[in-house]
Order: C-alpha cells, then structure tokens, then sequence
C-alpha cells in the first residue's frame, strides 16, 4: 500500500472514479442478483470468480464511502473565527483520533491491496474494473492525507489566532484597569496640602514602575499581530473593502489548471463552505476546496487591536506624566507662595536681627522656586498662561519688597546700630580719656614725665582708628551690593535676537554705564577709608591692640571688588560695541533676504502662469519658448544675489555665535571666580535661524531654476517632436492591433488543446462503456433464462409478505399483552426485590463456600502433585529384572488460547485474568485441565467481565426513554442527560432502554439515541472504556494516566471513574475488565490523587428530581427496578406549571432557568404566597408583550391608523411600510393599533391588516420568533444563529434583530420567550461582536426610515421620536403636518448624506450596484454614466482656521471637492432663501448640493499623458461616439494631449485616481470603495503622500496631516490608523530617551520601525525628491544621508536601483504588480496644477477582470449574453436618496 501515501492526483481522476463508483452501485446490486440466482446454476468456477468480484467491490466500496465521509466532514468545516475557543480543542481532540483512525485504516487498505493485487495476478475477467476501484481508492486516500496537512496548518494558525485575542483583550482590560486607577486615584489641585502633594508624587513614581511592566506585553503583541491570519473574511456574509488575498497550503490541481502550495491568489466568492471561486495567479478562475486555502497576514483586527493597546499603554503614560508635571507644579507653586508670603512679611527690623547669609539665602530660595515652578509649569494643566503672569507679579513684588527693606536696612538702621554701637564705644573711650586727661592735667617734671605724656597720647590716638575702620566696613558693604546687582543683569541672558528693535533695547546698556560711573566715588572713598586705616594702624605702638589681620582681609576683598568692578565695565563696553556691530549686519541680510523672497515668489508665479498655458500649435509653442527663456535667464541671473544672502547670512551668523560665546566666557568666569553656580535659560541660537532661513532661499532657488530649466528642455523637445508625434501614434495603433490578433491566436490554439484532450477523455469514456455493454449482454441474456425462477420467487416474496403482516399483527398483539403483563409484573415488585436480596445472600454464602472449596481443592492439588511425583521417581528406580512396557498415563490439558472470556469491549484470556487477580491460580489450573469451564467461571466473575447497575434511562408515564428523549421532553435538564449518558459509555455502552439494547456512541448517533452536537463529548467518555492513544509512543491508556497528562480535566475524570466503581469497579481498557480500586492503584491506572478524591466520593452528577448534587451510587440507590430486564431507570419529574408565552406554553422551570424567577418565587408559588397572575403580570414583558412601534399617528387629520393603510393612503413609502411591518413580526406580532390587538402574520393577514404582497418577506421575519430550522441538523436556532449560519442576510438580520432588542429583548424561539442579554450569551443567541455591531450607530446600521426628516435611524432612535397613545399605551409614530411650520435646525456639523443607485434584475430579483450591472451587462455604457453622476456622497463639515475662525463647507467625499456656503452665497451661486429652507430642514443636504452644482460652471480639465494607450483608453472607453448628455459632457470637459516623460514632475507622489469608465478624478479612497483600487494599493499610495509631507486633497492639491484629512473625508478614521507610521517617516520617531527626532533610516536601524515598512517610505521619500530630514522637512540627498550615516553602501545602492524596488502595488488598470515608480511613471498629470493621477478601470487592459470588484453574494457570476448598446429587457433600476424624498425610476423595454 505504498502508493497509497504518494502525492495527490489529478481532481479530474477523483472526479472521474467518483462516477465510476456511482455507476458501479447500480451494477452492483445486478452482480448480488445474479450471484445468488446463478449460484445454483452455474459452473462452480464462474460462481466464485463473480463472488471474488463482489466481495472486493463491496470492500473497496466500504473503503471509498468511508474515506468520502472523512473527507466531506473535513471539507464542509469551518475554519472561521465563530466560536473559535470552543472548536479549537474539540477539532484538536477529534484531529488525532482522525489520524489514529488513519493508521488503523491504512492498515485494512494495505490487505485490500494484496488481496486486489491476488485478483489482478490471477487475470480476473473484470480485472480492469477492480483497477479502476483501486485507482480511485487511491486517488481519494492521497487527496485525505493532503486534508489532514491542511488541518495541522489550520490548527495552529487558528489556534495562535485564538490566543491572540484572548491576550490583546486581557491586556486591554489590564490597561483599563490601570487608567481608572490613575484617574481615581491620583486627584489634586491648589488646595491640596503641600504634604499630600509629596505623597502623591512618591506614589505615582511607584505606579509608573507598574505600567512599566506592560510594556513588553504591548510591544510583544505587537509584533504577533502581524503574524495572525484573517479568519474573519472566511465567512461569507463578512463585507471586505478591498480584495481577499489567499494562499495556497497545499498542491490542488482541477483539469488544465491548477495552484501550489505557497502560491497567492484573490478569493472572488466564497458563498460555499467547501469549496471558494478563486482569482489564481495566471489570473484564471478556478474552484478550490476552502481547507486548501489560508488568508494570510496582515489581519487588521490584530494589528489594529495591538495598536489601539498601544496607544491606550501610550494614552496612560501620556497620562502619568501630565499628572506627573501637575504634581510638581503644584509642590513648587506651593513653596514659591510660601517663600513670597514670608519675604512680604519681612521688615527691616527683622533683617536686623539676621545675618546677611540669612536673609540672602531667603532671597535665593525664592528664587530657587520661581525658577522650578517655571520649568515644570510648562504643559500643566493647573496653571494657564494667565495664572503664570500673576505669580510673576507676586514674584516680582517680594523681590521689589526684599530689595527695599534691604536698602532701608543698608543706609539707615544699619547705620544706626552700627553708630549706636561706635558711639557707646566711642563714649567709653572718651570717658577713659577724659579721666585720664584730668588725671594728667598736671604733669609734674621728673625724671619720667616725658614717657607719661606719649602714653596718653597713644591712648587718644587709638580712638581715632575706631571711627576709621566703621566707615571702611560700611563702604565694603554697599560696593558689594551695586557689583551684584550688576553682574546678576549681565547674566540674565545668553544670546541676542533676530528682532531690531530688541537689539535698539539693549543700548539701555549705556544708562547703566552711567550709574556705574556715578558710583565710581563709592570705591575711590573704599580706598582712602583703607589707606586711612592702614596709616593709623601704624601710628599705634606695638604695646597697644593692632588691627594687621583685619586690615589685610579687607585689603583682598576691596582688591577682588575693584577687579569685579572693572570686569563689569570691560563687559558693558564690549557688548555695546557688538550690538552696534550685529545691528548693522542684521539690518544689511534682512534687507536683502526679503527683496530675494520676494523676487523668488513672483518668479515663482510667473513659471506656474507660463506652464498652465495651453500649446495647441507650433506658433504658439514658439513664442511660448522665447517667454521661457526670458525668464529662465533672470533667474540664472540672480545666483550671485542669492550666494551674497548666504555670505550675509553667515557673517550674521558668526557674529551671534561670537557674542554667545562671550556671554559664555564671562559666565563661567564669573562662576570660577565667585564658586557658586549661575542658572542658565537655554534658548534657541539665532545663527541657526538665520542659516536656515538663508538655506531655505537657496533650496527654493535651486527648485526654481530646476523647473524652469527641465520646462525649457521639455519645450525644446516637445517643438522637435511635434511633428513626429502623428507618424508614431499609427504605428501604435498598427502594432496594439497586432497584438490582440496574437493575442485572440493564442486563445484559440489553448481552447482546441482543451478541446483535443476532451475528445481523448470522451474516446475513453466510449470504449469503458462498450466493455461495460458487452458485460450487460451477457447479464442479460443469464437473467432472461432465469425469469422465471425470479417469477416464483416473487410470488414467494408476496407470500411471505403476506405472512410478515400477519406476524407483523401478530407481534403488535403480544406488545399489548406484554404491556398488559407489564403493568402486571410491577406489582411484584417487592416481592422481587426480596428475592433479589435473598438472593444476593445465597451468592454471598455461595462465594464463601466456593473459597473454602477452592483452598481445599488446592490443598488436594498439591497433595496429589506430591503423590504423581513420587509414582514417577518409583517408576524410574532402575531394575534389573523388569522393564517397564506400559505408557505413562498423560494428564489431558486445554489449549490456552481457547480459554477466553466476553470482556467489556473485547475478548480477555484466563492467563490475563490471572495476571491481574481475578482468577486465582488455582481456577486456571482447572480451566486448563478442563475441571472447570468458561461459563462456569465466567458465572463468579460476571461483575469483573460486565458489570452490574448502569442506570439505563428513565421511566414516566410515557413509558421507558432513553435520556436523551426525556431531555426532548423536558424531563431531564440537558446537562444532567449529558453527564448519565457520559456514565454509560465511559463504563462500555450506550444503552437503549426501550430495546435492552446496548452500542457503542457512533451507532447510538446513527440511531438517534444520542444528538449529534453531543457526539464529540461522547466520544471521549467512550474512551474511557477503550482507551486513549498516546500521541507519542501509541500506547493505550486509561483514563486515569490520560488525566495525569493533562489532556482531560481532574473533574471530568473522577466523574467518569465514580460511574466505573459503581458499576464494578475501575475499567482496564487494555484487558477490557472492572478492577477493585486497590487493584487499580497497583497497576498505575489511577493516581494517588485520583484514590483519595474517590475515597472521599464526591456529589458529581445531578438529582433529576430536585437539581441537587449527588453521588452515582446514591443516583442508582434512587433508581427503579425494570421487572422484565432487570434494568435500573430514573423516575420523571412530575409536570411543572406552565405559562403562556409569546407562542408556547412556558414552564416554570424555565422561568427560573432564564433568571427570571429564583427558586424562592417557586416555593412561595407553592405556599400560595405568589399567584399565577402575579407572575404573568411581573413577566408580562418577557411573556408575550411587546413595545414595538405599533402605528401611524396622522398629525393632520388626527387619525391613527396601522401601517398599511398609512402606505395605501399615501403618507409613507413601500420600503418604509414593510421594514416597520417586518420590527413589528420580529418582535412578536403584527400589532392592529386601532383595536389594540396583537396577532400573528397569517391571523393580520386574514383581517386585512397587511397585504398579501407583505405576506412571504413577514412570514420570514416571524422565523425571529418561532425559530429557523437548521437545515444540516433539522434543529430550530434562533435569529442570531440563523444570522451566524447564513441562513438570512447578515444587514436584514441586524435589523430585525435591533427591532427585536429595542422592543423588550431577545426572543428565545425554543421556549417561546424574551430572555436578558447575560442569558442570550449564554445560550448562544447573541455575542459581544453583535452588541458593538449594534451599539455602533454608523450608516450601516442605521436601518430604518424616518418619513418625517428623511434621516435614517437605529429602531431605538426611531422609537424615540414617536408618541405613546394614552387610551392604548401603544408606541405611535407621527406624522407631522407639513402644513404647520417647523422649528430651524440651528447646528447642522458634520451632517452626511448619501444617494446610491440601485438596479434590480427582474429574472433574479437581485440587487447590485450601477458598475456590476454595466459589467453583467444590463446597462449600456450611456446609462451607466448617467447613472454614475447621480450618485452621491455629500457631508457638511466645520473647517478651523489658523486665525481661530471658521468656515462651513460642503464636500463630496467622491473627489474631495469643497465648496463654502458663505463664498456660494457672495458669488451668487446660491440665494438666501435656499439657504434658510437649508437651515430649516425643508431642502435636504443633497439638493442644496445639487443647487450649487448645476450652477458652478465645471472648468475644463487638461490633462498630459505619456504614451498613446493612456489616451487612447481615457478618450473611447465605450469604443464609440457618445450619445447621452452625460457623456458629451464628460468628454466635452476633459483635453487629454500627449506629452513626452521629460515634462512630468518626478518628484510629486501619485495624488489621486483617475477613473476610465466614468472619466473623472475621485479620490484614493473613493476609488477604494468603488472597488477600482484594492486596499493594500490605496494604503501604499496614500503612505507615500504622508511620508513626503501629507495628505493631497485632490480638489486643490493642499497638502494636510492626517487628522485634517480625516475631518475633510479625504480618508476615513481606520485608514488614519494604518498610516500613522507613514506620518511618523515625515515628522520623525522620537527617541524616549534622548527625545531627539530621528529619520526613518534610523527609526529603522534603532528598530523602532520595521525593515519592510521602512524601506517602503525610503523608497517613496527617495523617488520624490530625497529622504526626509525630520524636524524640518528639507530633502536630503543619498550622499548627504551617507554623510549623516544614516546610510551604507549597499543600502544607498538598493535605494537608487529603482527597478529593483518592492513591487508592492496592484496596477488598478492592468491588474499587475507594479513599483511606486512604475506607477508614478504611468500616471497622468492634470496641467493646471501638475497632479498625478494614476488610472483605474473595472476590467483590466490585460483582459483579467477586475479582482477588487465587491459583488451581490447571492449574484450569479459572468454576464449575460446581448448587446451594450441598451439595456436589457426588463430591468428596472431605482436610485434612493437618503436625505430626500426623490425616487428615480427607469424602465426599458429594448431588445438585445
């Protein structure tokens, strides 16, 4: 069986050999016929040659039907995203017993071969026939391995899919969490306390750690999400924008054409589960198996829900650090108001007291606060520009107020004490002299008069000094202050402006020089005061107290102050002397910088006139050239002025960079010299200003005379090839018409080799069938000689049918006597019962007696191999006389392997009974002797062979049932039928109580004794009892040992295990019997663990009766005796209290199972607390009531009436009729408004409520209450799995399914009533995903109609605008009457209106879109451009300005064109009574748009193309003359030239669409919805718009950011997220470390930005004009990006190899893969503003249809067969317009 593994064969083969097996089952009932009628007959040979052929047929039929049945299962799975937790382990679990059935069965396919093989070898006479069973065998065994590598693959792609989502959802809820936290719990403002604010930062900076510790969980989802496949667009209802692209896994080939594995394609329709139409890469359409394919990466959801987690880690650090800045902020303020409120409490008397470091420091730590509070108020949110200037008043008012107090403590307390103090000393002194002058007043003459006299002297001349030395210090002081005060304004500043009239502020410099000099005698009188007290110093004799210390301290400082001093001075001159200097320079490159700006601008101007000129002839080209020139000249001649702007430049430059340097030199000297720091405010340089404004000039000059310069050579060329343009344009035609023969050759020579090869294969077929004739004639002629026998066997037949009717009645009659006895035996019951005990103690006595015979008959066993021993050891003593002549006599014994027992599931030996002690030795040895037999010892040991006591059903007055009929009946709840039914196959069988039948869980399915959706869970409580393969070594093991690997849960195990110690003990699955649970233990089949949790014997399945937990032994303790069968069944619960639902009787159970009851409300119902009606009145909304919108209510004739008779009157429209009839059928009834009744839809029809023509689509939409029936399980599901199911289209499901929630909730169709939404999840009825389908109110969900402001609505939003009736309470809806004013809407923004046309195939009844009917031929061309135009998509929106005003404007978001209300009404476009009918809601959004439109004349649109195709293509899309209006207008509007490549702009991105079919320019993301542009091309376009400088609306070819985008509907909001990176390439990455802004080369090489994402915008920035410097926008060259390493080598050289670039794009006219300079180069150019637009059409120039196209799934692909020139027969179009009251029909009546 080797072949059997080999690789995949051709699907026409497996097609071919399936009607091969097909034609053999109608053979092979006439081969069963004939073998059993010739088998009497015929030649023995010939007999068994025909039942050689049907035994292999049958066998390798079986094989077929069974690998077709594995296959058709794999096939028809769905691999999407619904319930993807819940399938995953399911189809992991059934995966592997698929391959374990897969080695088993090829085990069987390998005999078969050897037995086909023996057949062939032999020449069997229909040896071609089994060859061809065996190939197709074959065929579909290789095609179900290829399946099951398919399912690996989707396995783990699912699986890696599911917990993604798990872990990006519980990241989101984790950051959410964090958030509210931060929010919540970091709160203050200004009255916090100063103390709490420190707490708060302390805590924050803890927080902070623990956001941290998302950030790798972010980033590494982040990088997953580009890993996850797309489950999403699996499912057929899932509406993409763009193509579908998907990949091969696997190789699948179907006739001629075929697809490999790895290989990508464009999924076109997958409406079919198994099998989706695919777009292969040669472009052919072919069907292939869906397991086949996967929808690679990217998937948006993931990637879009790793960046929303992104953002929302980002938001919340956004967040900490606002917070973080408010806290600081906050602390600073704080201790700045502190400082101020305690330095305005300052006096001088107080400073008086301190010392002059004390209240110096005050002053500094004042300032030391301000400074802080400057710094982190910047970004606070607590304190605004006006809050900042008032704490700088106060500031500057405590540093007014300190300095005063200083001041008045300087010059006069100070002096005060210090003279109070010198005059007390003075005093003293004076007193001393004066008393020693009286003393000494005479002096008598002695010998030592002379040295008396000098020492009094010395005494006066010592006080003398003391006033000398108080004015020193004095001077000291007041010198120190003024050098402060000076150097503290010199260090204010460390740079100078680009401002003159800053520059003119700083002479005030020269006041300043002034007040110094004034002050210059306060230093001269320092020096005299120290010169003073040096000499007196010296004029005291050393015997008296000398000052030289003091002196020489005081002489340092005065020396240290007179250099300070004279370094103020020397600073002040100089920086007079520069600023005269920079004045000067500054005003010199000022002037000339703005004279050249100007000049600049207007050459600029004046090249943008010249260019926008039409050059219709050679005159014109001329004299066009000579203009050129002209200006091209002056501007080459303005280069020596703009290289002296850049010299001024730099001399400007350089001389602030000097005077910088010198403000730096003397701070830091002032630093060295003083040893204390200086606060430094860092500016920006104006050098830098300066160079780049100058740089800036240059570049704009440089671009000029570029242009200029590549228009004067283009004009050049265009005048040389003017008149070879005409010769070429006919060669080309001559040549595209060569091509299309070659082209149609090649088509015709591919379809007769298909054509040959279908003649070979029908040839085939011919001689198959002849063979098979001739065999046929020889059938026949055989079966015309038995025709009689076949008579008499009919008759026969009819026999013994006649006496199977009579047996038949027969047996109905003992089934009713056996009823009868029945009944009869069940009152015997007791008596059995005591007899069962009886009995039970007689087996007991029996066993022990049995032991006691069987340790005797052990005893006599071994005496009697004793004796046997001891004859022989007699019989072999040699004798001399005698020889033994006679045979020992042998003992018989029984061959081993016939000693089997009935195991549970299999056969079992006496030695493996032995082994694992059910049997004792002693009993073999009798079973082998023959002492005992089988039966015998199977009697004693049934409990371990079989079991006793399952619990087989249940039993009521209905009868027997198995458990899942009494869980149909609501007798038993689902779960507790679940668990019985696991307890029956994890102990063997499943059981038919009706027939005492037991099976095994496939068959009990089959039979229906089981559902199917339980199957799986059977299945593997099945294997409890056969054993689970383990997936490494293949071993069987038990249920025990499969739980201690974790592949079942420790619950669901003991569950199991308890059922099998009930019944007998613990199931070996090997030996296949019950085993005592020590036994167990001992033989590993259970755990430690697993014992001790069985000891305890847990409550593991439910009481039926009560709902209670209990034990399976305490279950079987409940259960009844079946008197025939001995069977044990649980008794029915008694019937339950019902009430009337929405269609059904509603049991009180239920009640309580949906949560609307608790089991309190049961009891008290039972007390007679609680009354029936006081239930249906607390439920009454949930029962049967509904809040739906009931009727009309006719404001102008007071009248309610119901819905239809409002549409037949005329007062609203069909479609608004019936999907308000269809809200009402949904929720429940069809409600008669007038008589306040509610009724079903055939009762409303019967009245006349609704009209037969309603009837069909309401019956449909009453299915949301009665339920859908599931057509591949017959089972009744609700409306949102009818949804899931496809069973109903997903848009008309949500809106019945909203009508259905917004009038009282979701309808239950099983048990007929309202349910809440926590229970709906639960039971399946409604998902998360729906809920926020349905919370969203977006267009699309936005279903119904309100007649009164056109508008649509969600239900609720309609619900909310109606009007209850008081005598009904019924919701009514008015109609207002039109006749009464109504009130002015005064807020209109952001107001979207669209109108879409609709055409209808009358054949089908399909709906599609104008473009899908021109392409499937049902419109011509005319139709579909007049069609085309009244389509619409209008918004208002609200434009800020930069100067804060704003604008309001009208856009159509197909082209981006605006139009201003205010500019219309000035220019007269429109009136003022249009536009108060505007604002007063009269004239919809679309028809004031219409207004403007018909009167804004529409300019000509010139645009250039490169080559002759575009021209061709963009000038005859219909290849025929236009008709309509519409298209002359098209064509009229639009002067297509043709101009060589020199003259396009390379460096402008590709700006907008230009559509083929309806000739006009829309933009990318209107080609994107029209289905021209596929997704991925629209984002790259738009990518290389963003990373070059911003989105280009192409209405005016302003470039915006992307946010302004969004707010103009350039682009929508999930398109802005894609190219935030893009954006990020234009502004730079910022580097959270550094905050420097880096480049997308080094965004990419810190790999903050992806390879492949980065080389795209290198590329784009590269073939636009350079790679982008961030920060400034200016392009850079490769050598300069080389310079700033940025660049390598060989990636400069990848760069400027643009043939090689990435081929990222979708041509959206050809349809191939293109670069971004392939497609540049193919762009058209509109010549009034230079604007590429890249062309795009349905059907590609290539002849393969366009991919991108999104069609009606219920549409049927190709186009009809007829003529475009009109439309076809029949078809009616309809166009509807959502903010109107306009309907457009049409009908034609042409004929093909």
């Amino acid at each position: 069986m080797g072949k059997l593994a080999g690789r995949t064969q051709s699907q026409s083969q497996h097609s071919y050999a399936l009607s091969g097996v097909r034609l053999f089952f109608c053979d092979f009932y006439k081969i069963h016929k004939l073998t059993s009628c010739l088998s009497q007959k015929m030649s023995h040979n010939r007999v068994g040659q025909l039942r050689d052929l049907q035994g292999i047929i049958e066998e390798i039929s079986r094989a077929i039907m069974w690998v077709n049945e594995r296959e058709e299962e794999e096939l028809m799975f769905d691999w999407g995203d619904k319930n993807i937790d819940q399938y995953i382990p399911k189809k992991q679990e059934s995966y592997s017993r698929l391959m374990r059935d897969l080695e088993e069965k090829e085990k069987e396919l390998n005999k078969l071969k050897v037995k086909a093989d023996g057949l062939l070898t032999n020449n069997h006479p229909a040896s071609d026939k089994i060859d061809a069973y065996m190939d197709t065998l074959q065929t579909q065994w290789s095609w179900l391995l290829q399946i099951t590598k398919c399912i690996h693959v989707h396995l783990k792609e699912n699986a890696a899919y599911s917990q993604f989502f798990k872990e990006a959802d519980d990241t989101y809820s984790k950051l959410k969490k964090e958030l509210e936290t931060i929010r919540s719990k970091f709160t203050c403002d200004k009255n916090t306390p100063i103390d709490n604010l420190t707490d708060l930062l302390k805590t924050l900076e803890k927080e902070k750690e623990r956001i941290m510790e998302n950030k790798r969980q972010v980033h590494s989802l982040v990088n997953k999400s580009k890993t996850i496949v797309r489950l999403k667009p699996r499912n057929p209802e899932e509406k993409s924008s763009g193509p579908v692209i998907i990949e091969a896994i696997c190789d699948f080939k179907q006739d001629q054409i075929g697809i490999l594995k790895g290989n990508e394609g464009i999924l076109k329709d997958n409406s079919q589960r198994s099998k989706w139409l695919v777009t292969g890469p040669g472009g052919l359409d072919m069907l292939i198996p869906s397991v086949c394919l996967l929808i690679p990466p990217p998937n948006p959801l993931s990637i879009g829900l790793a960046n929303k987690n992104e953002q929302y880690y980002e938001a919340i650090m956004g967040i900490w650090n606002q917070l973080y800045i408010n806290i600081k902020s906050l602390i600073s303020w704080q201790f700045c108001l502190k400082d101020m409120t305690y330095i305005n409490s300052l006096t001088a008397s107080m400073l008086s007291k301190m010392r002059p470091e004390e209240y110096r420091n005050i002053i500094k730590r004042l300032e030391t606060h301000y400074q802080e509070f400057l710094r982190t108020s910047q970004g606070s949110e607590m304190f605004g520009e006006e809050d900042k200037k008032t704490i700088q008043g106060h500031f500057d008012k405590a540093q007014n107020h300190f300095d005063t107090i200083i001041h008045l403590h300087t010059n006069s307390e100070w002096k005060v004490v210090t003279l109070l103090n010198s005059l007390q000393e003075i005093r003293r002194r004076l007193e001393l002299a004066e008393s020693g002058l009286t003393s000494h007043l005479h002096v008598p003459l002695g010998e030592n008069s002379v040295h008396e006299c000098s020492v009094h002297i010395q005494k006066l001349q010592v006080c003398n000094h003391s006033f000398i030395f108080s004015s020193l210090l004095q001077s000291l002081v007041q010198a120190e202050d003024i050098i402060k005060v000076m150097e503290t304004r010199l260090t204010e500043k460390e740079t100078t402006s680009l401002d003159l009239r800053e520059v003119e502020d700083y002479r005030i410099q020269k006041c300043k020089t002034i007040d110094l000099e004034q002050k210059r005698d306060l230093l001269t009188s320092m020096e005299s005061d120290l010169a003073k007290a040096v000499h007196c110093n010296g004029q005291i004799s050393g015997s008296f107290h000398r000052c030289d210390v003091d002196l020489s301290k005081y002489s340092d400082l005065l020396g240290q102050m007179s250099d300070r001093w004279r370094r103020i001075q020397t600073q002040i001159d100089s920086r007079m002397w520069d600023m005269e200097k920079q004045e000067k320079q500054l005003k010199h490159y000022q002037q000339s910088s703005t004279s050249m700006e100007q000049w600049i601008d207007n050459a600029r101007k004046r090249q943008d006139t010249l260019q926008m000129v039409k050059l219709s002839d050679i005159q014109t080209l001329m004299d066009h050239l000579n203009q050129q020139k002209v200006l091209h000249t002056e501007i080459k001649g303005k280069k020596e002025k703009v290289e002296d702007v850049q010299k001024n430049a730099d001399t400007c430059a350089t001389s602030i960079k000097d005077y910088e340097l010198q403000l730096a030199s003397y701070s830091s000297g002032l630093e060295t010299l003083l040893n204390i720091p200086i606060k430094r405010t860092m500016l920006q340089s104006p050098a830098s200003v300066v160079r780049k404004e100058a740089s800036d000039i240059q570049s704009n000059y440089i671009e000029l005379l570029t242009r200029s310069s590549d228009y004067n050579k283009f004009l050049g060329e265009l005048l040389k090839n003017m008149e070879e343009l005409k010769t070429s344009i006919r060669v080309h035609e001559s040549q595209s018409q060569y091509s299309e023969l070659l082209l149609e050759k090649d088509s015709m020579l591919s379809k007769l080799k298909l054509l040959e090869q279908d003649r070979i294969r029908q040839q085939r077929l011919e001689e198959e069938l002849t063979r098979i004739k001739l065999t046929l004639e020889t059938e026949l002629r055989n079966k015309q000689r038995l025709q009689d026998e076949k008579n008499s066997v009919l008759k026969d037949f009819n026999h013994m049918k006649t006496q199977y009717e009579l047996r038949d009645s027969q047996i109905r009659q003992f089934e009713s006597d056996r009823d009868k006895a029945d009944r009869e035996r069940l009152s015997l019951k007791n008596e059995i019962e005591r007899l069962m005990r009886e009995l039970k103690t007689v087996e007991e006595r029996f066993k022990s007696r049995l032991l006691m015979s069987e340790k005797e008959a052990t005893d006599l066993a071994l005496k009697r191999d004793a004796l046997e021993r001891e004859i022989k050891r007699l019989q072999q003593r040699p004798s001399t006389l005698t020889r033994q002549t006679q045979t020992d006599e042998k003992v018989p014994t029984i061959d081993p392997s016939k000693l089997i027992f009935d195991g549970v599931r299999r056969k079992v030996t006496a030695h493996q009974l032995c082994d694992c002690g059910i049997i004792s030795k002693a009993t073999l040895d009798q079973l082998l002797k023959g002492q005992k037999t089988v039966g015998e010892v199977a009697v004693d040991i049934q409990l371990s062979l079989k079991g006793t006591g399952i619990i087989a059903g249940m039993t009521s007055a209905q009868g027997k049932m198995p458990f899942t009929e009494a869980k149909n009946k609501k007798l038993l709840s689902p779960e507790s039928a679940l668990m019985l039914l696991e307890a029956q196959a994890a102990t063997g069988y499943i059981v038919d109580p009706a027939f005492n039948e037991k099976m095994p869980v496939d068959t009990a399915c089959s039979r229906g004794i089981v559902d199917t959706e339980d199957r799986d869970i059977l299945v593997t409580a099945e294997a409890a009892s056969t054993g689970f393969k383990d997936p490494y070594t293949g071993k069987v093991l038990s249920v025990g040992q499969t739980c201690k690997q974790g592949r079942i849960d420790k619950d669901t195990a003991i569950r199991l295990l308890q059922a099998q110690e009930s019944v007998g003990g613990i199931l070996d699955p090997v030996l296949s019997v019950f085993l005592p649970k020590d036994l167990a233990l001992d033989r590993n089949l259970i755990d430690e663990d697993l014992y001790r949790a069985l000891n305890r014997k847990p409550t593991c399945y439910l009481d039926p009766a009560t709902g209670e937990k209990i034990s399976y032994n305490d279950l079987r303790k409940k259960c009844t005796v079946e008197p025939v069968n001995g069977l044990l069944l649980l008794r029915g619960k008694e019937k339950s209290l019902t009430f009337k639902g929405i269609r059904e009787e509603v049991t009180v159970e239920e009640l309580v199972n949906s949560d609307l009851l608790d089991k309190t409300d049961i009891v008290k119902l039972k007390q007679g607390l609680l009354t029936r009606e006081d239930i249906e009145k607390k439920l009454k909304s949930y029962l049967y009531g509904s809040t739906c919108i009931a009727g009309i209510y006719d404001e102008a004739n007071d009248q309610i009436m119901p819905f239809y008779q409002a549409m037949k009157e005329g007062l609203i429209m069909r479609g608004t009729t019936l999907e308000l009839l269809e809200a009402q059928a949904a929720s429940g009834f069809i409600v008669d408004p007038v008589n306040n009744l509610f009724l079903t839809v055939d009762e409303a029809t019967k009245r006349g409520l609704i009209g037969k023509e309603f009837k069909n689509k309401l019956l449909s939409a009453e299915k949301a209450v009665t339920g859908y029936k599931d057509p591949s399980t017959g089972k009744t599901i609700s409306l949102f799995q009818a949804i899931e199911k496809d069973l109903i289209e997903k848009g008309h499901g949500i809106r019945l399914l909203e009508a259905q929630i917004a009038s009282g909730g979701i309808i239950d169709p099983k048990q007929s009533h309202r349910i809440d939404l926590n229970v709906a999840y639960k039971r399946g009825y409604f998902d998360e995903e729906m809920n926020e389908i349905l919370a969203y109110e977006g267009d699309d969900t936005k279903g119904f109609f309100d007649p009164n402001t056109k508008e649509n609505l969600t239900y609720l939003q309609l619900k909310d605008r109606c009007m209850t009736d008081t005598k009904t309470g019924l919701i009514l809806l008015p109609l207002k009457d039109k006749r009464k004013p109504q009130k002015s809407q005064e807020s209109r923004t952001n107001v979207l209106r669209k109108r879409r046309v609709v055409i209808v195939d009358p054949d089908t009844g399909l709906e599609m879109s104008v473009r899908e009917a021109y392409h499937r031929e049902l419109i011509d061309y005319d139709t579909f451009l007049d069609l085309s135009e009244q389509e619409c998509e209008w918004e208002e929106i609200t434009i800020q300005g930069s100067d804060g005003s704003s604008r309001l404007v009208i856009v159509d978001r197909k082209t981006g064109t605006q139009y201003d209300i205010k500019d219309c009404l000035d220019r007269g476009i429109i009136g003022q009574k249009s536009l108060d009918q505007y604002r007063a809601g009269t004239l919809s959004l679309t028809q004031f748009a219409d207004q403007i439109i018909s009167k804004t004349s529409s300019s000509e649109m010139t645009i250039s193309a490169s080559n002759v195709d575009d021209m061709v293509t963009c000038s005859s899309p219909t290849q025929g003359a236009p008709s309509s209006p519409t298209v002359r207008k098209r064509f009229n509007s639009i002067s297509i030239t043709v101009s060589p490549p020199e003259m396009f702009d390379d460096q402008s991105p590709v700006a907008a669409i230009f559509d083929t079919e309806t000739i006009e320019k829309i933009t990318i993301a209107e080609g994107l919805r029209r289905g021209i542009v596929d997704t991925i091309t629209a984002q790259r376009l738009l990518e290389a718009q963003t990373c070059t400088g911003g989105i280009i609306n192409p209405a005016t070819g302003e470039r915006l950011s992307v946010q302004d985008a969004v707010h103009q509907s350039i682009i929508d909001e999930s398109m802005a997220t894609k190219l935030k990176p893009a954006q990020k390439a234009y502004v730079g990455f910022e580097d959270v470390k550094t905050k420097r802004k880096m480049s997308v080369a080094e965004a990419v090489k810190e790999t903050w930005l992806p390879y492949e994402a980065g080389q795209r915008f290198l590329e784009f920035q590269y073939l636009t004009g350079g790679l982008i410097e961030p920060g400034n926008g200016r392009c850079i060259t490769i050598e300069e990006a080389i310079r700033k390493g940025w660049l390598d080598g060989q990636g400069a050289q990848k760069l400027q190899d643009s043939r090689n670039h990435q081929k990222n794009l979708t041509c959206p006219k050809t349809k191939l893969k293109i670069s971004y300079k392939e497609a540049m180069d193919s762009c058209m150019v509109e010549e009034s503003n230079g604007m590429k637009m890249l062309q795009a059409s349905s059907m590609s120039t290539k002849g393969i249809s366009s991919p991108y196209n999104v069609s009606n799934p219920g549409s049927r692909p190709g186009s009809r067969a007829g003529s475009r020139t009109g439309s076809r027969s029949g078809s009616r179009r309809g166009s509807v317009d959502y903010s109107s009251t306009y309907t457009y029909s049409y009908s034609s009546n042409s004929t093909a």
